[in-house]
This record gives structure tokens, sequence and C-alpha cells, in this order.
């Protein structure tokens, strides 16, 4: 299921270090931890029900596990407009609006990203 996205990013990904994929009931879990070409690493926690996405979180930490920016729908920081997408911008100490929803999304920004460094 998600592997083919991973695949679909593989210019950014140097490994899947560790993954997992679970499904019962309707509910899908899928979990990993991407080496990305930098060394910096992805924590990637996804939960579907029915087929749609009703809870994640993409943590991309740097080759010491600092975090750099972390996506999620956790349901707090109802002041954002984007509700609950939000992202963490560590080095800011900041919390704003995520337009990043979704694992493709915030793969494509990481790409973008690595294109310009």
């Amino acid at each position: 299921m998600r592997y083919e996205v991973l695949r679909a990013y593989s210019s950014i990904i140097f490994k899947v270090e560790s993954s997992n994929y679970s499904s019962e009931e309707g509910v899908e879990k899928f979990k990993a931890k991407l080496i990305l070409c930098d060394g910096s690493n992805l924590r990637i926690s996804e939960t579907w029900i029915d087929k749609s996405l009703v809870a994640y979180s993409y943590y991309w930490l740097d080759e010491d596990y600092n975090q750099i920016i972390g996506w999620d729908n956790a349901p707090h920081h109802q002041e954002l407009d984007n509700y609950p997408h939000h992202k963490h911008i560590k080095i800011k100490k900041m919390v704003i609006p995520s337009y990043e929803v979704k694992l493709e999304d915030t793969l494509s920004f990481l790409k973008r990203y690595f294109e310009i460094v």
C-alpha cells in the first residue's frame, strides 16, 4: 500500500531502515523510519480507517535526531487556519498551518528542499 509512495521518492530516500504495516477490520497502520539522502531521517506514522487517513505524523529529524520539522493532525492548535493540520518548525520554535497533509505531500516538500540545497 504505502510502499509504492516510497518507491516514487526513491531519489531522496537512501534506505527504509524500518517499517511496519498492519491491517485488521478496516483499520490500517503504517510506521516507518526512512534514512534520507543527506543522512537525516523521516519518521512516519499513519492510521487509516476504511481507506481514509485519520491520523498521521511525519517527523523529519537531523542525523543527531533533533527535530527539523514535524507534521501532524493531532487535535490541538485550534487557533490555526488549517486545524487540525499543522507543522512544528523547531529552529523557529513555532507551529504553523500545514498543507502537507499526507505522506506524498511531505515527501514532495522534502524533494523540493533537497533540490535547492
